[in-house]
């Protein structure tokens, strides 16, 4: 199992109910990895300093920024108050995917297909083209147009948005 995934299923063991966004979220749909510095995810509700602690996570100060590190020293970003490139962290939750990850029926929580879709598409980063080009070649068929519609600002985007997959699809990374 990739490492990224098996530190999501111990992640979700810790913390329970956590949705995965980012790096982890698109291996989970494409199985196809690439590197990442973090594991980034969603919860409902915060989780304390005070529970981390218990669970034996770790802050540690980086260039003025505090970080959270996992027991086995993944850093890991948590999304739990503010929305994640103009998505509601409620619609991400309500919407996400429940992913089998290995033969024991283990399921990681992962945003959903088209949600990722356009999380990666607005944050526009070199590794998010990258990421957009993957999961257009996996998962093109899967895509749901009319939920990725709904995540949308308005139809410009929606097309916008069309339009790229179509090119990678066609044209891969």
């Amino acid at each position: 199992m990739n490492p990224y995934i098996e530190e999501a299923v111990l992640i979700t063991k810790d913390l329970g109910d956590v949705t995965f966004v980012g790096a982890v979220a698109v291996f989970l749909h494409t199985k196809k990895s690439r590197e990442s510095k973090d594991l980034d995810f969603v919860v409902a509700d915060q989780i304390t300093r005070e529970q981390f602690l218990h669970l034996k996570y770790k802050f540690i100060n980086e260039n003025g920024k505090e970080r959270i590190y996992t027991p086995r020293n993944y850093k890991i970003d948590v999304y739990h108050s503010r929305d994640l490139n103009n998505i509601s962290l409620d619609k991400i939750i309500e919407t996400r995917a429940i992913i089998p990850v290995d033969k024991k029926k283990t399921i990681v929580n992962a945003i959903c297909l088209e949600g990722l879709i356009i999380t990666k598409y607005r944050a526009g980063r070199d590794s998010d083209q990258t990421d957009l080009s993957l999961i257009a070649v996996y998962c093109h068929k899967k895509i749901n147009w009319k939920l990725l519609q709904t995540f949308t600002k308005d139809d410009i985007e929606f097309r916008q948005i069309a339009e790229t997959m179509k090119f990678y699809k066609e044209n891969p990374l």
